[in-house]
């Protein structure tokens, strides 16, 4: 899949909590509640406000963080599969959470 060229949104129902210093998330796609590092959440927390790819997310947490998109992507690549795979975020133009 193109992570660059499609449009992401979190699932329907998506719960994310910050829980001591984790943050923990439950989808209702795949009924499992997991583990999520700082990045994994900040991602949920951009794909809430508005669908995107992951290019457009990366521009919007540099913005807030005052880093470079680039660097954030080399970062955040790695978990975007897993977000998938997990059911935290579906394929989709519209907000589904």
């Amino acid at each position: 899949m193109n992570f660059t060229a499609t449009r992401f949104a979190c699932a329907a129902g998506l719960r994310v909590e910050l829980l001591g210093d984790s943050w923990i998330a439950y989808s209702p796609l795949s009924g499992e509640t997991m583990m999520l590092n700082d990045e994994s959440a900040a991602v949920l927390e951009v794909l809430r406000e508005a669908p995107g790819d992951i290019a457009s997310v990366c521009r919007t947490l540099a913005a807030d963080l005052d880093a470079d998109p680039a660097q954030l992507m080399e970062r955040i690549a790695p978990a975007w599969s897993l977000l998938i795979d997990n059911g935290l975020v579906v394929e989709g133009g519209a907000s589904l959470a």
